[in-house]
């Protein structure tokens, strides 16, 4: 991606040949919460209103979350869609946790916590003698997102990034003939609402990480929510989401286990279930059972013909 520096900057590194650098980790993780770290000595608050920087007051922690550094970002020039590259490298010390949960920052990584998050990196310049003064700008030097685990071991993990060019490499066309319906529940081409479909409630003593029993009892249907996502709101499981593969029995039995303990009082949402078919479109039910009829949205071809082998 190009580089992008205010003018406030480059008229700062103009005029100064020696200064301190430091390079800002953003990391916005899947579970909502947004990691700030940097590879500097010690923390960098950035201020509102800082050049190159459109968000509020933020610190950028030096050693909360480990130690964090990348490696070279490929960059050229050309006609083709190749995508630019980074290595993004943490140290965690043995007691560094995951933002927001109890588990360790490499157990995360492990179990997939860092999947898909989002990385912008940017660079700190500032005065020799005055490090942590960012009042000139900073530099936005790359922005993509985690693509894999290259390495992990018992002291680090490497992150492989791209940036959004990596997209391109999709198959074209995404969509093939399927008579069932191809959008994600609630989406933009499913049109429906997402807060019309989910029902918050509350564990109850006896639920454990695979299946969860509300303290009161579901209104729906048995099946309502098959195929549906709950998400944690509150406990240890805070932020995190699994599919579920069975409602019956006024409980959820999720395809995967949480990965942490559930205990009686965590709160949850969960969104009612689509088995892609028209028939489900046309009889839709909100969360609280208004009848729905989305068929006008529904994208699957249910009509086409068999395939057939010729002799």
């Amino acid at each position: 991606m190009k580089r992008l520096m205010p003018n406030s900057l480059i008229t700062f590194l103009a005029g100064n040949r020696n200064v301190f650098k430091a390079d800002l980790f953003q990391i916005a993780l899947p579970t909502g919460t947004i990691l700030y770290a940097t590879e500097g000595q010690f923390d960098i608050t950035v201020p509102t209103g800082t050049a190159g920087w459109g968000g509020s007051t933020t610190t950028f922690t030096a050693t909360q979350y480990g130690r964090w550094s990348r490696g070279s970002i490929t960059s050229e020039a050309g006609f083709d869609l190749k995508s630019n590259t980074m290595a993004l490298t943490c140290l965690p010390q043995p007691a560094t946790a995951y933002p927001g949960l109890s588990i360790g920052l490499l157990n995360g990584a492990l179990n997939g916590l860092f999947d898909a998050s989002t990385v912008t990196v940017f660079t700190a310049y500032m005065p020799i003698g005055s490090y942590g003064n960012v009042s000139n700008g900073i530099e936005t030097k790359f922005t993509g997102s985690i693509t894999k685990i290259s390495t992990i071991n018992r002291v680090s993990v490497v992150f492989e990034c791209a940036d959004p060019l990596y997209l391109c490499d999709m198959k074209v066309p995404a969509r093939l003939y399927q008579s069932n319906c191809p959008w994600a529940f609630a989406d933009s081409n499913c049109t429906l609402n997402a807060a019309t479909y989910t029902q918050a409630f509350t564990a109850a003593s006896g639920s454990t990480q695979l299946v969860l029993t509300p303290v009161t009892a579901f209104t729906q249907a048995a099946g309502y929510f098959m195929q549906g996502v709950v998400k944690c709101t509150a406990g240890a499981n805070k932020g995190l989401s699994q599919s579920v593969q069975l409602h019956a029995s006024g409980n959820l039995t999720l395809m995967a286990a949480f990965l942490l303990p559930v205990a009686a009082g965590d709160t949850f949402t969960v969104i009612a279930g689509c088995d892609k078919t028209l028939t489900a479109c046309k009889t839709r039910k909100t969360a609280a059972g208004t009848a729905v009829d989305n068929s006008i949205n529904f994208g699957g071809m249910p009509f086409m013909p068999p395939p057939t082998a010729s002799i």
